[in-house]
């Protein structure tokens, strides 16, 4: 439940129209782990009226240091968590080309993602539909923030032209202090109400380091090849299946569109065939042999004890066809 709160501070600053501005803004925020747990609650302090969530994932302990989550929270999906305390509109998916229309009331887009596959669809979405948005990213003990405005800055395709051919450092392997995120997420939360308010921002990357305290502003330059804004080829907005490897050695099958999955039908077929499943209002969970098998409610499947990704497709399309 949100709480009315004063913000006559920053009248000072951006006055009450630019205030009722804010107010009056959606803005959606893609990732609710250590980034955009922060962005969502200093959105919230800033006073944005309307704030959007897509996050695909539950708090872990491993969470607490870096993100505003509690140990009460452990286990809970990290939407649920922010609507209690915010009052955010959370979507309980993966943001991918079949569920990117969960941003299309959005006025702006924040990144809180830890992938360059899920930067690519959202710069092509935002790119496509003519939506600001915000790159962040954060890695040991340092962060870079770069603000995209389609037609007027480079994009993050401008910045990546492709994927990376090799494994990219993750905070897993590398680490993060707990310190970068918020910084980082404040940084691009600051961008955000300018660009609500109607301010000009520069076509630059901010890279910061917390260990050397240097702080940088680096031109990025809009490229003529590049296929996003330039050549308007949006191939990562193809609706095509997903499948990754997750940490824990399990396998995410994430469909080409969005699912309407029916809980209580497939419980009853489940039962049918001999299966006790575990439903809940956001998954149902169950074992198939050897397998451990948990559905969203969008047709994601998460496969644990398969050896690779055409088995963990055999099984997407032996519960849910495709």
């Amino acid at each position: 439940m949100k709480v009315r709160m004063n913000f006559s501070r920053h009248f000072p600053i951006i006055g009450m129209e630019g205030q009722r501005k804010l107010g009056e803004s959606t803005v959606a925020v893609v990732g609710a782990g250590a980034l955009g747990s922060w962005e969502v609650y200093f959105l919230h302090k800033l006073g944005v009226g309307r704030i959007i969530v897509v996050d695909r994932d539950f708090v872990d302990e491993i969470d607490l240091p870096r993100t505003i989550y509690t140990r009460e929270d452990v286990g809970k999906p990290k939407v649920e968590v922010l609507k209690e305390h915010f009052g955010v509109e959370g979507h309980f998916e993966d943001l991918n080309p079949g569920t990117v229309s969960l941003l299309d009331e959005a006025d702006l887009i924040i990144d809180g993602t830890d992938n360059i596959y899920t930067r690519q669809v959202i710069n092509d979405y935002a790119v496509k539909e003519g939506k600001p948005w915000i790159y962040v990213g954060v890695l040991s003990t340092y962060g870079n923030v770069m603000p995209i405005i389609p037609g007027k800055t480079a994009c993050f395709r401008c910045l990546m032209p492709k994927l990376p051919e090799s494994p990219m450092p993750t905070c897993a392997v590398v680490g993060i202090m707990s310190y970068v995120p918020p910084l980082a997420a404040s940084i691009a939360v600051s961008l955000a109400a300018r660009i609500l308010l109607g301010e000009g921002v520069p076509s630059e990357l901010v890279f910061f380091d917390t260990k050397t305290l240097d702080f940088e502003r680096i031109e990025v330059l809009k490229r003529e090849d590049c296929p996003a804004c330039s050549l308007r080829k949006f191939e990562f907005l193809e609706k095509r299946m997903k499948i990754e490897r997750l940490c824990d050695g399990s396998i995410q099958v994430t469909p080409p569109a969005r699912m309407s999955i029916n809980f209580d039908n497939l419980e009853e077929k489940l039962k049918k065939l001999g299966i006790e499943p575990l439903k809940t209002s956001q998954f149902i969970q169950f074992e198939d042999d050897y397998l451990e098998i948990l559905i969203f409610q969008g047709g994601r499947m998460v496969v644990r004890g398969v050896d690779d990704e055409n088995e963990a497709k055999n099984v997407f399309a032996r519960y849910l066809g495709g």
